[in-house]
């Protein structure tokens, strides 16, 4: 005996299961009258995250979301050519041949105790304070060299950007900074009552 179909009886066809799209639905008409103010929260965050990448991209001071050239991350790509790296052999041959200025971007009280020497320091983090007296002591027409802490430390690249806004162009940044250079056994000065070496 065969069996009736919907199409024979002219009833609906069952309703077919579909829990890929109905769950996350249901889902959501579950939480929404009962957390308004989450849910405003999560739509806010979505939309920052499908705007933020958009301005970014459009932005010339926008970032750069894989590694440079020179193997930073994080440099506005308006300044990836801009703010040049050199390793610590160049910096060497450029301290033993006197052709630069160094520039120690440390705070003062670090450059106190140990230094490259011939460096002068601007404090990065003081910026504001010390630069009007500091001007005077960067000659626009000399290589300066700008070192801060170490790999991880962006004093040196903040400090070239404001010397850039500043109408300064030649200058490098020391990769790895004061830990780079002292790790390779390079000279440095220390102060009376600094750290001994």
């Amino acid at each position: 005996m065969a069996h009736a179909t919907s199409e024979d009886t002219g009833a609906p066809p069952p309703a077919v299961s579909c829990p890929l799209i109905c769950g996350p639905i249901a889902l959501v008409r579950w939480f929404l009258p009962r957390f308004p103010h989450a849910a405003r929260a999560a739509l806010l965050l979505l939309s920052a995250l499908l705007i933020a990448p958009i301005f970014n991209a459009a932005n010339p001071l926008g970032m750069g979301w894989i590694l440079t050239a020179d193997g930073r991350v994080g440099i506005p790509r308006v300044y990836e050519s801009r703010l040049p790296q050199i390793t610590v052999e160049q910096a060497v041959a450029l301290f033993d041949s006197g052709d630069a200025l160094f520039v120690d971007s440390r705070d003062e009280r670090d450059y106190h105790k140990d230094y490259i020497p011939g460096a002068i320091n601007l404090p990065q983090r003081t910026w504001v304070e010390v630069w009007p007296a500091m001007q005077s002591q960067l000659p626009r027409d000399r290589t300066l060299v700008l070192y801060c802490y170490g790999g991880h430390c962006g004093l040196s690249t903040r400090q070239a950007k404001r010397l850039l806004a500043e109408g300064y162009h030649n200058f490098l940044i020391l990769d790895r900074g004061w830990e780079g250079w002292t790790e390779a056994g390079n000279p440095t000065h220390r102060h009376p009552e600094g750290k001994e070496r």
